[in-house]
């Protein structure tokens, strides 16, 4: 039993005369009857009674026509999906971030746009440490992940870059350094460093250090926090300081405060991780909606602390 015999069958009990139906289907009568005939003898039994004018359905034939308009409604559904998974327009995205990522506005902007944009899309998006993620997107239990870089490990990925920030210097709101303008990190070699474990992020902590190290010191570590955002908790308690990237400055508890780095400080990407050759349409229109960087070669000292005084 064909679909197209079913399409046949449907438009005469629609029409209710195989003329009415030849002409819907943009076919001659006879062949019609003809395949009408050959589903009854396929079935062995008769469908429809032809009456003079008109035709009437069998009890075989009103249960074949409530089965057939299911069967064709599931047969269109299946084809329309399969067409819209093909454009990338429906489907599932398995989007890893790392915890420093999720307040940067690109980062944000780039998931309500996807989500606009594709609304049928089941976005899936999972916050873990930077090296759980790189093995997740290795096993393929990520089709794609936000990182920071530099981020050991990711080197056979292909990356697509989402922006870049500066790192900034958080420092309790007493300390006295904490005036309005940029701070040379050297002035606080004498403080304790919140950082990160050295396994959650091995790229950004050895490019912390060693910016210290160019700044003539080094670092005093203190206490330790498992993701970036939580070192700001920890330096408005009094533990220490520390440096975050730019869009962590979006935290504004009261006894912290944000300052560019004076000299020479460091730039961090933040990137979009997925295999070499993405073969998801979903995942191909993510990639495609990310929107072209500015990338900045040096810290706009003036222009950040302008925005930050004025937050």
């Amino acid at each position: 039993m064909e679909l197209r015999t079913l399409r046949y069958f449907m438009a005469v009990v629609e029409k209710q005369n195989f003329t009415r139906a030849a002409e819907s289907l943009n076919m001659a009568q006879p062949p019609l009857s003809q395949q009408i005939r050959k589903l009854e003898e396929t079935l062995g039994t008769p469908l429809l009674r032809r009456l003079t004018r008109s035709i009437e359905l069998t009890e075989a034939g009103e249960s074949l026509y409530r089965d057939a308009a299911q069967i064709l409604a599931l047969a269109d559904g299946a084809k329309q999906k399969v067409k819209r998974i093909a454009r990338g327009e429906q489907g599932a995205l398995r989007i890893g971030f790392a915890g420093s990522t999720v307040l940067h506005p690109a980062v944000l902007t780039l998931l309500h746009d996807y989500r606009e944009r594709y609304p049928e899309v089941a976005l899936s998006p999972q916050e873990d440490t930077m090296p759980a993620l790189v093995e997740a997107l290795r096993n393929d239990r990520l089709d794609a992940a936000i990182l920071r870089l530099p981020c050991r490990g990711s080197e056979g990925f292909a990356h697509h870059l989402i922006d870049q920030e500066p790192l900034l210097i958080a420092l309790p709101t007493n300390h006295p350094k904490a005036k309005p303008g940029p701070v040379p990190l050297a002035c606080l070699k004498d403080e304790s460093f919140i950082l990160f474990p050295h396994a959650i992020g091995p790229g950004l902590y050895d490019g912390i250090v060693a910016l210290c190290q160019e700044a003539g010191f080094e670092p005093l570590l203190g206490p330790e926090c498992p993701l970036v955002i939580s070192t700001v908790a920890m330096v408005q308690a009094g533990f220490g300081v520390t440096l975050v990237p730019s869009s962590v400055a979006a935290l504004r508890p009261l006894g912290v405060s944000y300052h560019p780095i004076a000299g020479n400080g460091m730039m961090t990407s933040i990137s979009l991780a997925t295999r070499q050759h993405p073969g998801s349409a979903v995942l191909r229109h993510f990639i495609a909606q990310i929107r072209a960087p500015q990338i900045r070669q040096d810290l706009p000292k003036e222009a950040l602390l302008h925005k930050l005084e004025s937050t």
